[in-house]
């Protein structure tokens, strides 16, 4: 819908006849031959004497609509919408090879938190990975598809062998702990025991308690345990093993992941296979939404310049009239 964002200079366009015929009637005056008068008046009564008038005018005309600054515009956003800040603790140890989940412990939970991430366009999400230390992947952003792509690159092996769970926490805080969104979550995935870093879990769960951060604590794999497939250097793969020689099983502290959960006041899940990992996503979609509502944004695209175009064409045209057809009165 068209519209001028000024619009009280439209008023002007009334004062356009006033002024034609105030030219019209100042003319005569500028005469200083009386003898002239009768020849002029013949002259100015013709039409083609009176197109470079009318032309001027018609410029004046469109300089002001310009000037009034048509547009059109739409409404961007009137829908209620939902945001949080949410920061994912991705445990990427040794352990996370393991293949009770196909292709793999770490495979299916990129897959889940891909698909996760794409259904939360309202959200900021950030991404820390952990092993023995822990990194900062990619700090809370709106820009999914940068986060996406961050995502895409995690693997084993990017942080040394251990788990950290600890440090991962405290630095999911520290990443939340200025967000002044009305919910702030922390996602923590991982299949093991915190082995490894300088913060105890418990202590980074009464940190993000007290700022009032909310852990969701995702255990992966079977309670039971499962083997792992391990790489030597000459690419063979084979499954782990104990020293004295019987099959090596990662194991989860199932009591210490609870015990985190508690004392955050989040949730607790346990994911033993693919489809309960989707299931425990889909149930934090609908647990964590904090509606807010979204102003109207009004977007407008300006079309003065086609205005603008078009009065100095017309100027032009008037100059070439009066100098080149137009015979003027000595």
């Amino acid at each position: 819908m068209l519209h001028f964002s000024n619009w009280y200079l439209l008023i002007l366009l009334a004062g356009l006849p006033w002024l034609y015929f105030w030219v019209e009637k100042q003319k005569p005056a500028t005469i200083p031959h009386p003898d002239l008068v009768t020849k002029l008046i013949a002259h100015r009564s013709s039409l083609k004497a009176k197109v470079p008038l009318f032309i001027r005018l018609a410029t004046f005309a469109l300089l002001i609509i310009a000037l009034a600054r048509p547009q059109t515009g739409y409404v961007a956003d009137t829908s209620n919408r939902f945001g949080i800040d949410i920061m994912v603790a991705l445990d990427i140890s040794s352990s996370m090879y393991a293949d009770d989940f196909k292709p793999n412990r770490i495979t299916a939970a990129k897959e889940v938190l891909a698909k996760f991430i794409k259904g939360r366009p309202t959200d900021r999400i950030g991404l820390v990975v952990f092993g023995s230390k822990s990194y900062v992947q990619c700090p809370l952003t709106n820009d999914h598809d940068t986060l996406l792509n961050f995502l895409d690159q995690v693997n084993v092996g990017l942080a040394e062998d251990g788990t950290a769970i600890g440090m991962a926490l405290a630095n999911c805080v520290n990443r939340l702990k200025n967000s002044q969104a009305k919910s702030r979550v922390i996602l923590l995935l991982t299949d093991g025991d915190n082995n490894a870093g300088e913060i105890d879990p418990k202590t980074a769960a009464k940190l993000a308690q007290a700022m009032g951060i909310k852990i969701y604590t995702i255990g992966i794999g079977d309670l039971k345990g499962a083997p792992i497939k391990v790489q030597d250097q000459f690419g063979r793969v084979f499954y782990a093993r104990n020293p004295d020689g019987s099959l090596f099983l990662t194991k989860m502290n199932e009591v210490g992941l609870k015990e985190i959960t508690a004392l955050s006041e989040g949730n607790y899940f346990i994911a033993s296979n693919l489809s309960k990992l989707n299931n425990i996503f889909d149930q934090i979609n609908k647990l964590e939404k904090v509606e807010f509502k979204a102003k109207n944004i009004f977007v407008f695209e300006e079309h003065y310049y086609p205005w603008v175009f078009a009065a100095c064409l017309l100027l032009i045209g008037e100059l070439m009239l009066r100098h080149l057809f137009v015979r003027r009165i000595p």
